[in-house]
């Protein structure tokens, strides 16, 4: 059957996307076979959903929009979640085909190339599972470099224009995008015949339109700088510790090569299974577009390498190096094209053990849950809420709190009509009502002590101490495997009675009654909430706010309830 399937590939190469898009939905269809705990990129989407703000934290926020937007079209969090990574991925390969065409003439090279990116580990298999604002940054440049090449070849106001986009919204998807650029301008430079494309008056326009889409999240930038940077700094330098500056060279540099390596073997061992020994002579072979792309690529790792020559850099992610070496693929199918080996022949050789491999990504991808008693997709979230439902006879908190966005991710999907924090995106919050049929709860999993954080917010929020609060545990095992106990959960239960009890309030004198009646007007002006959706279990209810407020102050609190 893959034989067939090849043969009729190697005739049609663009009948690969439908191969793609089948490959897609099946995926969507795992993931809603598969227990249903999220990830930690799902649950901090679920999570991030209930705002819709120019920026969150350590990256752009265009992922978060998109995803924004299918919660509120599909009205499920699971279903939206796999949507939107099956639609990502799909145009992925859809964009990266387009531009294989633009460069290398001919489908069936196209179609060598985007298996060749497909099957990358970290795009068939961490892309499907864990991956968000990669994936975004994956498309945009794809769509950054279909505008070059179009540019380049009929430059126009459209293109220009279209160029611009890309740069903005590539922008919006993660930092590391920026680094593409310098090497993008220096390897168009390198072109006698085309470096006139950078000095045209049109690419003001370009900068216009990049600098529009973009001016939103810089502004956010601007006051929310040691939010964005402070995690993908810590996680770069998480080798540097006690080492000098040369030794820190050292790793970087070695990560740098070791990761780069790990990412373009599959697609070189790809072509020579493709092509056999005459792949490591076309290697030699040339033409205008490889060296464009050679160029480019060169030029980004010198990019890299010069950051960590200049900044504290040791540990580059293969995960965030992708994006930046996934036209590597497109190279290696220039250089073939270039020595003039035969397309569709080296398709139709190595396409039936390709789609063999996609046909057994789909059972792997359930398997890989299926027998991991200890996965983040078995925990018990779901148990959790419905036994804290029948414990507690509560439905909609009126706010949840909890110690970090896994846990508040998988929470809001559980609790859709409840709000959600954690005390860990200290710089978000949501307005909130605590009459007594919808009391605060605060949720966290180990051990029956209260997290110092939660303890913390509930003393500045509600002036209650911790210590006087009973700690409701609840022991459960993890999803399907009933005789493996997940970590226990814990939670508290603050109704308004008891801070009215502890705190001994007085009645409100006027002025502070008025104080929080401003306050209301104030918050009413600020924030806005959307239509919900039906309020099933898993189904979103968002709660768009513009801007990060402080919380209600503690006195206006006790003067309320």
């Amino acid at each position: 059957m893959f034989k067939t399937i090849a043969e009729a590939l190697a005739r049609k190469p663009e009948r690969l996307l439908w191969c793609f898009a089948a490959y897609y939905v099946a995926q969507i269809a795992v993931r809603l076979l598969m227990p249903h705990g999220l990830r930690i990129d799902e649950a901090q989407q679920v999570y991030l959903s209930q705002w819709l703000l120019a920026g969150y934290d350590a990256q752009p926020p265009l992922y978060n929009w998109a995803q924004y937007a299918v919660f509120a079209v599909t009205g499920n969090y699971l279903f939206g979640l796999a949507a939107l990574k099956a639609v990502m991925l799909f145009s992925i390969m859809a964009s990266y085909y387009v531009l294989g065409r633009m460069v290398l003439g001919s489908g069936a090279y196209a179609a060598l190339a985007c298996l060749g990116l497909f099957l990358t580990p970290q795009v068939f298999w961490q892309a499907q599972r864990d991956l968000t604002h990669t994936t975004a940054t994956m498309l945009l440049v794809n769509l950054l470099m279909i505008a070059v090449v179009q540019t380049i070849r009929k430059p126009g106001l459209p293109t220009y224009l279209a160029l611009g986009a890309a740069i903005g919204f590539g922008m919006l998807t993660k930092y590391n995008f920026a680094i593409l650029l310098p090497g993008l301008a220096l390897t168009v430079l390198a072109l006698p015949d085309d470096r006139s494309r950078l000095f045209d008056w049109r690419i003001l326009l370009t900068a216009a339109v990049a600098l529009i889409i973009v001016a939103p999240h810089l502004q956010w930038l601007v006051y929310n700088v040691e939010v964005a940077s402070e995690v993908t700094a810590r996680r770069m330098a998480e080798d540097s510790e006690h080492v000098g500056r040369l030794v820190e060279i050292l790793i970087g540099t070695s990560s740098l090569l070791a990761n780069s390596a790990l990412i373009i073997a599959p697609a070189a061992v790809l072509m020579l299974a493709a092509v056999g020994p005459r792949f490591l002579q076309a290697l030699k072979s040339r033409d205008p577009w490889s060296d464009f792309f050679l160029r480019l690529t060169v030029g980004i790792l010198l990019t890299l390498f010069a950051m960590i020559l200049a900044v504290t850099f040791t540990t580059l992610r293969d995960r965030w190096l992708m994006p930046l070496l996934q036209l590597v693929p497109l190279l290696l199918c220039l250089k073939l094209r270039a020595a003039s080996l035969d397309g569709r022949a080296a398709l139709a050789r190595i396409a039936p053990a390709a789609l063999l491999v996609m046909a057994l990504l789909l059972p792997g991808t359930y398997a890989a849950t299926r027998f991991d008693a200890t996965s983040r997709y078995r925990q018990p979230f779901d148990a959790f809420a419905e036994t804290f439902r029948r414990q507690t006879g509560i439905e909609t908190a009126g706010l949840i709190v909890t110690v970090n966005w896994y846990n508040a991710g998988n929470l809001k999907m559980q609790f859709p009509d409840s709000p959600v924090v954690t005390t860990d995106f200290d710089n978000l919050r949501l307005p909130y009502e605590w009459p007594g049929e919808h009391p605060i709860v605060l949720i966290w999993r180990g051990k029956p002590k209260i997290p110092d954080a939660l303890a913390q917010w509930l003393a500045d929020e509600t002036g209650l101490d911790a210590a006087t609060l009973g700690t409701e545990t609840v022991h459960l095992p993890y999803t399907g495997f009933p005789n493996r106990m997940a970590e226990a959960f814990q939670y508290i239960v603050v109704r308004p009675n008891r801070a009215l009890t502890q705190n001994q309030p007085r009645p409100a004198p006027a002025a502070e009654a008025d104080v929080w009646s401003s306050l209301q007007q104030q918050a009413a002006a600020m924030f806005g909430r959307l239509a919900s959706v039906p309020l099933a279990a898993g189904k979103p209810r968002h709660l768009a706010i513009t801007e990060a407020t402080d919380w209600p102050c503690t006195e206006s609190l006790r003067a309320r309830v």
